[in-house]
């Protein structure tokens, strides 16, 4: 799901009416135990704070099919200093910290962090859609 900052964004940018912001460089990976809105609101990440937990930079994506590009790779977060909790969600910013939710969705399953955990997220399983309006 894109948010509606992100749509702006890149409507704004293709069509040259509004370039600033410029579309980003760099995606960060987030994971989220809250379904985020298409308002950009609602993410609830783990505490970055001695839990080993930190977004990471989208580096092996796909080129596009169909308006569709996923990662290519296995997607490994460092190991979990605490319990983080139970994970269902993703979510993807233009920063690694703060900044603003771009585009979001559901994992394949979720997943539960516990202490020791090392989050790995298979090879296609990010999915990441720009779709004709429903």
């Amino acid at each position: 799901m894109n948010t509606t900052y992100f749509m702006n964004l890149i409507q704004g940018n293709v069509f040259r009416t509004q370039t600033t912001p410029a579309i980003p460089t760099k995606y960060w990976l987030a994971v989220s135990s809250t379904l985020p809105t298409i308002g950009g609101t609602n993410v609830t990440e783990p505490s970055t704070s001695g839990t080993g937990y930190g977004r990471l930079e989208l580096t092996s994506l796909s080129v596009p099919t169909n308006g569709v590009v996923s990662n290519t790779g296995v997607i490994s977060y460092a190991e979990s200093l605490t319990n983080w909790g139970v994970y269902p969600y993703y979510a993807v910013y233009d920063s690694q910290t703060g900044g603003n939710l771009l585009m979001f969705g559901a994992l394949d399953a979720s997943r539960t962090i516990e202490v020791s955990t090392v989050l790995m997220i298979k090879a296609g399983e990010i999915t990441l859609t720009l779709a004709n309006a429903a």
